[in-house]
């Protein structure tokens, strides 16, 4: 069964401005997805609709094998779990931990396993000690993990990511991949982050409205049409190496993660001796 399938999905809001117009996509149980483009077009509004927090004003949406319409969007948002933009209009509770629990405790689990859950979400999202604190305390970046922890402590089928990387320093980001990476779930993760999406996902979706492209990162890399219509630059490494590829005369295949460099380079430093 996908995870999700769209045929045909437009929405336009209440003062008829269209988000998104004739997307089509279909997305299977497991798959990493990264959504990428411009600011306004439409990954928030389409990630909304993913959740099923939004109806389609056009086409068909089905989430884990769910046709959602509004009777059944309660149904189908309990299958996908939505991490918001903004911590701010995700974080409510007066303590980080209860804030966290406040998923589980909804989803009736027992006592015993709400706190099982909590705990390692805390740790996961590297918060634990923040857990006595009051979440409107702490900084940007400190709410977008303590939202986080909150969606691991759910475990949704479907993750659904908005610039989870935003505002976060290095070593949270890194944390934070690690995370996601671990994670054997579907997931659709809406980023201006490419470095991240390329380490993440195999598969990207370049969104202005409606799909411009949807494939793989090399596919990509050579479609500077779609690059530049969407306002995105490649991450430094592939820049970088197709750079190296154009002065040095080798002919080979341009890494898209640090980890295809190195071993590019270790191959071709062998070859030389």
């Amino acid at each position: 069964m996908d995870a999700l399938r769209l045929k045909g999905v437009g929405y336009a809001y209440s003062d008829g401005t269209k988000a998104l117009d004739r997307v089509d996509l279909t997305i299977g149980s497991g798959e990493r997805v990264s959504l990428v483009g411009p600011n306004g077009a439409g990954k928030s509004t389409l990630l909304h609709i993913l959740d099923s927090l939004y109806i389609p004003t056009e086409g068909e949406l089905e989430v884990a094998g769910i046709q959602v319409n509004k009777k059944t969007a309660p149904q189908a948002t309990m299958r996908a779990g939505l991490l918001f933009q903004d911590p701010d209009d995700q974080i409510f509770m007066p303590r980080v931990w209860d804030d966290v629990a406040f998923g589980p405790i909804n989803m009736q689990l027992d006592e015993q396993e709400v706190r099982r859950r909590v705990d390692r979400s805390l740790a996961l999202a590297g918060v634990s000690e923040y857990a006595e604190r009051v979440p409107h305390h702490l900084s940007f970046g400190e709410k977008k993990r303590v939202a986080i922890a909150g969606l691991l402590a759910m475990d949704p089928e479907i993750y659904l990511l908005d610039e989870p990387t935003a505002n976060l320093d290095p070593a949270s980001r890194r944390a934070l991949v690690n995370v996601l990476r671990s994670l054997d779930k579907s997931i659709v993760l809406a980023t201006h982050d490419l470095t991240v999406a390329f380490e993440l996902t195999t598969r990207v979706i370049v969104l202005k409205r409606t799909v411009l492209y949807d494939g793989d990162f090399r596919g990509l890399m050579a479609r500077p049409d779609i690059l530049a219509e969407a306002n995105l630059e490649l991450p430094s490494i592939p820049r970088l190496m197709a750079e190296w590829k154009a002065r040095s005369g080798l002919d080979f295949e341009v890494p898209t993660t640090m980890d295809e460099a190195l071993d590019l380079l270790d191959r071709e430093f062998d070859r030389r001796g």
